[in-house]
This record gives structure tokens, sequence and C-alpha cells, in this order.
């Protein structure tokens, strides 16, 4: 894992497009790049951690780092004796994107539904943009509740692979060597022998 305090060239190039990236999409470059920062460190980082980092001030990481807090790009943590707040990255990060997805939904088929209730009898093409408007609101909602269950269920057997590779390769670096032998196939039989007595018989 990176070194908040001795970052590679490529490492930073990977932190400012990240900056760039979230840039184009509406949010502050600094978020990005902070983002971008602690998804490569291993240990949660001070403000002050950050900053040197970035190479910005700690006033502008501390506005930054309330946005991705919000956003559910990162977590506070604290480390016991010490009266620091320290950041890392969420692991939620994308469930909280998806979580996001459905409030805004929601948030939007009030509108629509606002706007259903104000129009008078005969107000057929607004009506029909309204009530397309709340029906996109609802498959919307009900596909990011779908779309959260079957990431987390892909998270989960993502997780989980590793940990039954390693458990299977600590098994066999246990097993005497004939056993693993046999696992692979090889029962240690000469099949020469065998067909040689074969013949004498």
């Amino acid at each position: 894992m990176a070194d908040p305090g001795r970052l590679t060239e490529k490492q930073r190039e990977f932190i400012e497009s990240m900056g760039i990236f979230f840039e184009h999409y509406g949010m502050p470059r600094l978020v990005g790049r902070l983002m971008g920062l602690l998804m490569l460190v291993e240990r949660p980082l001070t403000l002050d951690d950050m900053a040197q980092a970035l190479l910005v001030s700690r006033a502008s990481i501390s506005t930054n780092i309330r946005i991705a807090l919000a956003n559910g790009f990162a977590v506070r943590v604290g480390i016991p004796g010490d009266r620091r707040d320290y950041y890392r990255y969420s692991d939620a990060a994308w469930e909280r994107r998806m979580m996001l997805i459905a409030e805004v939904s929601k948030a939007t088929l009030l509108m629509a539904e606002h706007g259903l209730a104000v129009l008078d009898p005969d107000d057929v093409s607004a009506r029909a943009r309204l009530e397309e408007m709340a029906d996109y609101c609802y498959f919307s909602i009900e596909e990011a509740h779908t779309m959260m269950e079957r990431w987390r269920a892909r998270k989960m057997l993502a997780r989980a692979k590793p940990v039954a590779h390693a458990a299977a390769t600590s098994t066999l670096s246990r097993m005497q060597p004939g056993a693993r032998a046999n696992i692979h196939g090889d029962t240690g039989h000469d099949d020469h022998n065998d067909h040689n007595d074969h013949n004498s018989a």
C-alpha cells in the first residue's frame, strides 16, 4: 500500500486523475483527490497527513473531507490514546452511492406527486409528463434496492474466495507428502509393475 508521506509519481497521477474525474461529474476536485489518496493508503489519516500528502491547506482538507463524509466516500475513526480525528476510505462507499440513487428518486417522486396534485382535469400533456416522471422514480427505487442486494451478495462472494483459497492452501501444506500426492491423482503406485504382473499371469 502507498505511504502518504512518500507517494510515487504513478500514485500521484492516479490521485490527480481521480480529482479530475470527480470534478467532471460536478464534485470538488479535492474530494476526488482525497478519495484517491484514501483508497491507496492502508492506515487512517489525520487532516494534517492528508494536507501534507496532497500539498494543500489543512482548511481545504477540512472542508472537503466533510463533503466526502456526507457522500459516504470516507468515514471518521478514532485511535485509542489519540484525541485527533482520523479518516479512512469507506468500505461501504459503493453501497452508499446506490442508496443515494434511491434517496434522490424518492425526493423526485415527491415533486412529481406535487405536480400532479396541482393539475386541472384537462391538463392531459402535463399529466402524462408528470406520471412518467413518477413511474421512472418508482422504477429507479425498485432497481436501486435490487441492485443493492445483488451487490452485497457479490461482495460477500468476492471476500469469501480469498479466505477459502487461503484455508485450502493451509490445509494442503499441513498434509503428509503421500496424501498431497493422492489429491493430485498420484497414488504412488507403479503402473509399470502392474502391467508386468498381468503379463506374468
